[in-house]
C-alpha cells in the first residue's frame, strides 16, 4: 500500500515545493497522486511574474478568466472552467475571505509580494469545503518561516507611473520560525472607462487617471511543543485607496469616485501526533472585508427646492461613505487518520458570516456547521477517492454533497482518472437581502445554486514535462442571474434559472527541449443558459495561453501569449466584448547568488481590449497597454 497523505505534518518545506498539494484532499499529499484537475503556481513563478497582479497571474492559468473593471485595484472577478463569479472560493492560509454581500473576494487587493505558492482546484467541491464550490477552490499560502536568518528587500518601478516595495525577515531552527513581509505598491494608473468622446460619460470627471495605492503585512509564527504538537499562528493584512469610474459620471462630474478597501485574517491552529495512526488539528480564525464608498448620497445638499431638482433633491457628498463590511468567525477540527488501506478524514467545521452595512438588509448574520468524512486509499496501480457532506445552514435548507474520484496509472508514465462531484453555491446577501437599491432588489426566495460535475482526464509525465487532457461536464440548476434594469423595473429581479450546462476541454502540457522550455493550455468550453440556449456573461467559448522560454547560464528569457475569443457582458447575448490575443516578454537575470533582475514588457502589440462591460449601451473597461516594468530583489 502506498501511503495517502504525507506523514510528517509538520514538513513545512514540503509543503511549499511544487511536489506536494492540499488543497484537493484538505491533506497534503504527493500531487502525482490527486485525482482532481489541480495546478500549482510555485514561487518560481510568482517571482517571474514580477510587478503583474493576482489577476493577471490567475488569467494565464489553465481554464480560468478574469473580468476586471478598469486596471490594477479595480473590482476584478474570475470564473473557473466557466462556472460564474461567485463560484468559487479564495483562501488564504486555510481561511476564506471574501464578502458575503457580493459574494466576491477581492483578488484585486492581494499583493503577489506576499505569496510563497498558489494552489488551484477545479471543479466540484462543496463536499471539502462546503458552499461556494461550484467551480473549485483557489488557496493562497503566504511566506512562512524558514531555517536561519533570510532577510530581503525588492524595488520595482514601471509605466503608468507604478512603484512597489517589498521586504521582510525569514528565519528560525528546528524548533521555531518566523516570517514577517511588508509590501507597498503605488500606480497612477489609467482611465477605468474606455476614452469615448462621443458618450455623455466620457466627460472630464471620467478621463482622468484612476489611480491605485495598497500597503500589505503577512507574518507568521510556527512553534513546535514537543515531537508531537506544534502550535502557529498567521496574521494577514491588506489595505488599498483607489480611484474608479461611474457610468452615471455625468450626472454628477464634479464626483471624483473613490473607494477604500482593507482585508484582515488571522488564525490559530494547533495540530498534533495524537498517535501513530491519528493526526488531529484545531484551527480558529477571523477574516474580514471593509469596503468604504466614497460617494454617499447626502440630502441635505445641493439644491432643496423639489420642483427644481427634478427628481429627489441632494447630491453625492464625498466626505461621506457607504460601508459594507463582511466579518467570516472561522473554526475547523480535523483528524486524520491511518488505516489498514488508506485513511479517514473526519471534519467539523463552523462559518458564520456577519454583515454590517449603511444600505438596508433584511438580514445581517447566517451560520454554518458542516460534517465531513473522507477516504482515500492508493494500492498498486489504483487510487480512489471519496468523501461525503452536509452542511446545516441557518438561511437555507440542509445540504447533503459528494464526490468519488478514482485513477489508474497504467504505467510509470501514463495516467487516466475520472471523478463525479456535487456541490452548492449558497446566495450572496446582495441577491437574498438587499433592500437598498429600488431597481434590483434582493430576493429572499431565491433557492441555493446546486451542480453535479463529471469529469474525466488522461495524464501524461517523464523527467521532461507533463501532459494532460481533461473534458468536464458541469450542470448547474437554479443558477442565480442578477439583472440591473435601468428603469421601471420589477422587484426581485434577481432571480434562478431551471438550468445552465458548461460543457468543456483543456488540454495542458509542457516540454524541455535542451534549453528551451513550450508550457501551454487551451480550454473549449460552452457555457449556455438550458432555458434559452443563450451564453452565459462573460465566458468565452476557447480560451488558453502559450509560453516559450529559454533558459541559459543566469539568465531566463520568456515570450508569454494569452488569448479569448468573444464573450458577451450580458445574458441576453446583446453586449460583445471582443476576442484579443496578448503577448508579453520577460526576461530574469541572476546578478549573482543574492541579487536578482526581472523586466516584464506587457502587451508587447498594444493590443485594445476589454475584460468587461457595463449597462446595455455597453461601457467598456479599460485594460492596460503596452507596459514596461522592472524590479530588483536582493536577498541578504
Amino acid at each position: 500500500m502506498t501511503q495517502f497523505f504525507v506523514s510528517n505534518v509538520f514538513a513545512d518545506n514540503e509543503l511549499k515545493t511544487a511536489d506536494v498539494f492540499v488543497t484537493a484532499t484538505r491533506v497534503p499529499i504527493l500531487k502525482n497522486n490527486v485525482i482532481a484537475d489541480v495546478t500549482t503556481i510555485s514561487s518560481e513563478d510568482i517571482e517571474r511574474a514580477g510587478s503583474s497582479s493576482l489577476p493577471e497571474l490567475l488569467q494565464r492559468q489553465p481554464g480560468i478568466e478574469i473580468s476586471n473593471l478598469g486596471g490594477a485595484g479595480k473590482v476584478s472577478t474570475l470564473s473557473i472552467r466557466g462556472t460564474g463569479s461567485t463560484h468559487s472560493i479564495v483562501l488564504i492560509d486555510g481561511m476564506r475571505v471574501g464578502a458575503a454581500t457580493s459574494g466576491f473576494s477581492a483578488i484585486e487587493h492581494i499583493p503577489l509580494s506576499q505569496i510563497e505558492k498558489i494552489e488551484i482546484l477545479r471543479g466540484a467541491a462543496s463536499s471539502l469545503y462546503g458552499q461556494d464550490a461550484i467551480g473549485g477552490v483557489i488557496q493562497i499560502f503566504t511566506k512562512k518561516g524558514v531555517d536561519g536568518f533570510k532577510p530581503y528587500v525588492g524595488i520595482g518601478y514601471g509605466s503608468y507611473n507604478t512603484s512597489n516595495f517589498q521586504s521582510g525577515i525569514r528565519g528560525g531552527n528546528n524548533q521555531t520560525t518566523y516570517a514577517i513581509n511588508f509590501a507597498a505598491m503605488n500606480t497612477d494608473g489609467f482611465s477605468a472607462f474606455v476614452p469615448n468622446p462621443n458618450n455623455n460619460v466620457a466627460n472630464a470627471a471620467s478621463l482622468d487617471n484612476d489611480g491605485f495605492k495598497n500597503y500589505s503585512l503577512s507574518s507568521s509564527l510556527s512553534h513546535k511543543i514537543n515531537q508531537n504538537y506544534e502550535i502557529d499562528f498567521q496574521y494577514y493584512l491588506s489595505k488599498s485607496k483607489n480611484k474608479f469610474d461611474n457610468r452615471f459620471a455625468d450626472f454628477t462630474p464634479f464626483v471624483d469616485y473613490k473607494n477604500e478597501a482593507r482585508q484582515e485574517s488571522y488564525a490559530a491552529n494547533l495540530k498534533g501526533q495524537i498517535n501513530n495512526a491519528w493526526q488531529s488539528s484545531i484551527k480558529i480564525g477571523q477574516s474580514t472585508d471593509k469596503y468604504l464608498d466614497k460617494q454617499k448620497f447626502n440630502p441635505n445638499i445641493g439644491v432643496v427646492d423639489e420642483d427644481n431638482c427634478g427628481g429627489p433633491c441632494g447630491a453625492q457628498d464625498s466626505t461621506l461613505a457607504d460601508l459594507y463590511k463582511t466579518t467570516q468567525n472561522q473554526f475547523a477540527w480535523q483528524n486524520n487518520i491511518k488505516l489498514n488501506k488508506g485513511s479517514l478524514t473526519l471534519l467539523y467545521d463552523f462559518l458564520e458570516q456577519k454583515i454590517k452595512t449603511t444600505d438596508l438588509y433584511e438580514k445581517t448574520q447566517r451560520t454554518n456547521h458542516g460534517l465531513m468524512i473522507g477516504y482515500g486509499v492508493i494500492e498498486d496501480k489504483h487510487n480512489f477517492q471519496t468523501n461525503l457532506r452536509k452542511d446545516l445552514n441557518s438561511a437555507y435548507e440542509d445540504a447533503v454533497t459528494g464526490n468519488i474520484g478514482y485513477s489508474y496509472s497504467v504505467n510509470s508514465n501514463w495516467t487516466i482518472a475520472s471523478s463525479y462531484g456535487t456541490a452548492f453555491v449558497s446566495p450572496s446577501f446582495n441577491y437574498l437581502y438587499s433592500r437598498a437599491d429600488a431597481s434590483a432588489l434582493g430576493n429572499p426566495n431565491l433557492k441555493p445554486e446546486k451542480s453535479r460535475n463529471v469529469e474525466a482526464s488522461i495524464r501524461y509525465k517523464d523527467d521532461s514535462g507533463s501532459l494532460s487532457l481533461t473534458t468536464f461536464n458541469n450542470d448547474i440548476r437554479d443558477l442565480i442571474i442578477y439583472t440591473y434594469c435601468e428603469s421601471g423595473c420589477p422587484a426581485q429581479s434577481t432571480t434562478n434559472l431551471n438550468e445552465a450546462r458548461i460543457q468543456g476541454l483543456t488540454i495542458s502540457g509542457d516540454h524541455f527541449f535542451g534549453h528551451f522550455q513550450i508550457k501551454g493550455s487551451l480550454t473549449s468550453q460552452s457555457a449556455r443558459n438550458q432555458d434559452t440556449d443563450k451564453y452565459l456573461p462573460r465566458r468565452a467559448s476557447a480560451l488558453g495561453n502559450f509560453n516559450l522560454n529559454y533558459y541559459i547560464g543566469y539568465w531566463n528569457i520568456g515570450i508569454e501569449e494569452t488569448f479569448s475569443n468573444k464573450r458577451f457582458d450580458d445574458k441576453e447575448n446583446v453586449v460583445k466584448l471582443s476576442g484579443y490575443a496578448l503577448t508579453n516578454f520577460v526576461a530574469d537575470y541572476k546578478i549573482n547568488e543574492k541579487l536578482k533582475f526581472n523586466l516584464r514588457l506587457n502587451n508587447l502589440f498594444d493590443k485594445d481590449y476589454s475584460l468587461a462591460a457595463e449597462g446595455l449601451s455597453g461601457f467598456r473597461y479599460q485594460t492596460p497597454g503596452r507596459s514596461l516594468f522592472t524590479n530588483l530583489r536582493y536577498d541578504f
